[in-house]
């Protein structure tokens, strides 16, 4: 898997050791620089308020100097590997500071070490989903206890969509997943759904028969689109196994996940409804919100981060008025 030439790992967790060591191992095999990255939140203005000891922006410095401190003992730690290793330390909101990283320096992975399960059995925190939504390139979340080698890879694709869009990422989902099954040896798993829009109520206003015979039909063309995406070299490989179920996405994937008891999901965070670039699919936020394993989610081609529209908006506020 050699497709990735500047990785952030993100180490800003209680336990960062292992997504460090996941990011130095790739950057390894890539021949790609890796960037240690911390980002100290600001401090709340009501606290800010009520110290003494310091100003806030004081206070917040302090502490960053501490955690690039922390940052040049992991990187210690990896520098006889010969990696072109980089620490940075950012001062406000996690998820905001790590895509600035990324688009300024043209990052291509973010790893991460999943938040860990909560109360509720979730593992994935508000830092991971927003990530997941604002970050341009492929965002690897990883389960805390997870040691060596992936055995059973699941890549989500979605053939019940036509758009090229969803097309190119299928490509995108499919090649990744492929390239981290062949490098751990592991068993790669292909999952998609498909559903007929409103089924029950139109089997209701137009009878069984009508819409029996739609979906045979939709069937076959979900059918065939899985059938052009597994050529080669994916229609050669005996480590493949197919999952084409009907039913809500959300659902079938999840089970799949269960089912074959998935190390890792490649999947995409695209939006089909709501604001494009501010909202996770529907799809990804309902999976991730009770999946158990390691994640590695991708965005579609020419994804534009709400960060960089931002950025875009203050640039031009900042330009002088042209003179009449």
């Amino acid at each position: 898997m050699k497709r990735f030439k500047r990785i952030l790992v993100y180490a800003g967790t209680e336990q960062p050791e292992q997504a460090v060591a996941k990011a130095s191992e790739l950057a390894l095999e890539n021949k790609a620089s890796l960037t240690l990255m911390d980002v100290v939140k600001s401090i709340p203005k009501a606290l800010g308020m009520m110290t003494d000891v310091a100003k806030p922006e004081k206070l917040e410095r302090l502490v960053a100097a501490d955690r690039r401190r922390r940052l040049l003992e992991l990187a210690s730690e990896i520098s006889d590997t010969g990696l072109e290793l980089d620490v940075v330390v950012a001062i406000g909101d996690p998820a905001t500071e790590i895509t600035r990283q990324v688009l300024h320096e043209d990052h291509d992975l973010v790893v991460k070490t999943a938040d860990g399960f909560a109360p509720n059995g979730r593992m994935f925190g508000s830092v991971a989903k927003s990530l997941m939504r604002i970050c341009p390139c492929p965002v690897w979340l990883l389960k805390p206890e997870i040691h060596g080698a992936f055995d059973r890879v699941l890549a989500a694709i979605d053939v019940d969509s036509d758009d090229t869009k969803h097309n190119s990422l299928n490509l995108k989902i499919l090649e990744l997943a492929y390239s981290i099954a062949q490098r751990d040896n592991a068993q790669l798993h292909v999952v998609s759904a498909w559903q007929i829009w409103m089924e029950d109520s139109m089997r209701r206003h137009s009878g069984d028969d009508v819409i029996d015979s739609v979906r045979k039909n939709h069937e076959a063309k979900v059918h065939r689109a899985l059938d052009e995406l597994m050529q080669a070299p994916y229609s050669h490989a005996d480590n493949i196994q197919l999952h084409l179920h009907h039913g809500a996405p959300a659902a079938v994937l999840r089970s799949v996940a269960d089912e074959i008891e998935a190390d890792l999901m490649v999947m995409g965070t695209v939006c089909r409804t709501g604001v494009a670039g501010f909202l996770i699919g529907n799809t990804a936020e309902s999976v991730i919100s009770e999946l158990t394993c390691s994640l590695l989610t991708l965005k579609p081609d020419k994804f534009v981060s709400p960060v960089e529209m931002a950025s875009r908006l203050i640039s031009e506020e900042d330009e002088p008025l042209p003179l009449v």
